[in-house]
């Protein structure tokens, strides 16, 4: 293939108009070489305009100011496929070697360029831009069948019978690896080994009829004349498949509907949410039932202010493809957030009953159960949330406040404190409850007064806030200093006196009378109640942030 890439070079004075293409801009010029333009006379016109959109898409990326590497190594990989797909292989390889310099890790631009180099028969460059993936990704299930495939074609035959026996223990990659198991076997005339792996692949794949014409061939081996010939007199062209996501990535980037997602995908990284909704859109027209797309679709909707028009394309989504949580999801965060809790609630249940495992609906589920006072229901939800990977702050606040609500032993509400302030020191929420919980505790095994009034001491210290000074009190009192508890509160007295806040002055006299009595005030945690109480839904944040894992 290399000499093919020189010869492209020498004939670049014949091609199309330069452009930030074929000239290097000075920012890259050191990353990447210049891709001169093909000729596109045999190709249909709908394929020249996807590839000349293409190059356009690079040329403005490779001026702008602000382009990301991993955004135009998406563009020259797409571009390098569209190349591979029309067998303008000198484009493709150096479209893909540009992906590889801008975007090292991502396995999938070395692995088509390995994709591409097999289909040419150029073994040794495959092997190579194998070795290079593997590097990126060992675990990645069909690299051993490929290598199997690049050592077969250089007669590497012990080295490659190695690696389809590995990729034969893989049930999704069994019939191709046995396939290059039996040529393995033909080449060293093991004819019964051939013919017994022959038989398994039709088995699996019966319309594989690519087996037929090497399955006779070891029948002859074994002196079966009569079967060979009904196998021979089968050849055909279809070889086992194999189940390979990302090629078949590759192949949708062949597609004009690709092209505009990615060019959705774009839009949204830079917060142009308008320019988003129209890739997206442009992509729908052309491939109106992937769901994944919809959904990005209804998001840019939302986020550019078309609220209306991003639920029903939501409501679509879920139509089409009711086992895709996302959607179903978004417009449940849509219907909490309009006060249709009832509706909201079935919503949630029902990305749950298909993916236990959804945090987001499990934390969105138990703000609202938390919200309407079901603090039990809240308390299970989040905890089924935290299960599933959510460690937010505010989720693990409300969930402690479920908790105490709902009735829990004060031996839990403490172990979970002590657990939260451990991942969360700062801010020291966790520690404040945990001095309330010591201070105020009728349960003889958990009040600690004195842990109460060293935590609160320190707190004071380091942040002398109001906050801090009336739990210092609390815990005094709790402690039995009465007198020092008193003084600290007629402090907080003076203060709210000055600020002029005469509600929270008749509130903090209150307990400095309960002090001057010698008793500890009523519970303090109705004061703290707000902080345990989650705000409205709101949809923004989740369309806006809400991780897709495909956006189409």
């Amino acid at each position: 293939m290399r000499f093919i890439v020189a010869a492209l070079l020498l004939f670049a004075a014949t091609a199309a108009a330069a452009g930030a293409l074929t000239e290097t801009p000075r920012t890259w010029a050191e990353l990447l070489v210049p891709i001169p333009a093909q000729r596109l006379d045999e190709l249909e016109t709908a394929d020249v305009e996807r590839i000349r959109e293409t190059r356009d898409r690079l040329d403005q990326l490779l001026t702008a100011t602000d382009t990301e590497a991993d955004a135009l190594a998406a563009i020259y990989g797409r571009l390098g496929v569209l190349y591979a797909a029309h067998r303008l292989y000198a484009g493709a390889e150096l479209a893909l070697s540009n992906a590889r310099a801008l975007d090292p890790q991502n396995l999938r631009w070395a692995y088509f360029a390995a994709h591409i180099a097999l289909e040419q028969g150029e073994a040794a460059q495959a092997l190579d831009l194998l070795t290079e993936a593997e590097r990126i990704d060992p675990d990645f299930p069909s690299l051993a069948l490929r290598r199997g495939e690049a050592l077969l074609g250089l007669n590497r035959l012990a080295e490659a019978r190695t690696a389809y026996t590995k990729a034969a223990d893989d049930a999704a990659l069994r019939a191709a690896a046995l396939y290059g198991l039996g040529q393995i076997d033909l080449l060293e005339r093991q004819w019964g080994d051939a013919a017994a792996r022959f038989d398994e692949v039709l088995q699996l794949q019966p319309d594989a009829d690519a087996v037929h014409y090497p399955l006779g061939q070891a029948l002859i081996g074994l002196g079966r004349r009569d079967a060979a010939r009904t196998h021979l007199a089968q050849r055909g062209a279809i070889k086992p498949r194999f189940t390979d996501p990302l090629i078949e990535g590759l192949r949708s980037l062949q597609t004009g509907a690709r092209f505009q997602f990615e060019r959705g995908v774009a839009a949204v990284k830079r917060r142009d949410y308008a320019a988003a909704a129209a890739g997206f859109a442009a992509g729908l027209d052309a491939e109106p039932g992937n769901v994944r797309a919809r959904t990005s679709f209804a998001r840019a909707l939302w986020l550019s202010g078309e609220k209306k028009a991003a639920a029903d394309a939501l409501h679509r989504a879920v139509a089409e493809d009711p086992d895709q949580t996302l959607p179903r999801f978004l417009l449940a965060v849509m219907q909490d957030a309009a006060g249709d809790t009832a509706t909201a609630v079935a919503s949630y249940r029902a990305v749950l009953a298909s993916d236990p495992a959804h945090a987001g609906a499990s934390s969105y589920l138990a703000d609202l159960y938390l919200r309407r006072g079901d603090f039990g229901d809240a308390a299970l939800h989040f905890e089924r949330a935290i299960a599933a990977g959510a460690t937010e702050l505010p989720l693990l606040l409300h969930y402690w406040g479920a908790l105490r609500n709902a009735g829990t032993d004060d031996s839990v509400l403490r172990d979970r404190l002590v657990a939260f302030d451990r991942r969360f020191p700062e801010p020291p929420v966790f520690r404040f409850l945990l001095a309330t919980l010591l201070a105020t505790s009728n349960d003889a095994a958990v009040a600690d007064p004195a842990r109460a009034v060293e935590i609160a001491t320190t707190l004071n210290t380091e942040q002398p806030i109001p906050p801090h000074a009336e739990l210092l009190a609390l815990s005094l009192a709790a402690a039995g200093d009465f007198g020092e508890a008193l003084q600290v509160q007629q402090g907080l007295i003076e203060w709210a006196r000055m600020t002029g806040n005469w509600a929270e002055v008749a509130v903090l006299q209150q307990t400095a009378d309960d002090y001057r009595a010698g008793r500890l005030p009523g519970t303090p945690w109705t004061r703290y109640d707000p902080m345990f109480q989650p705000g409205p839904a709101d949809p923004e944040p989740v369309m806006r942030n809400y991780p897709a894992g495909q956006p189409y």
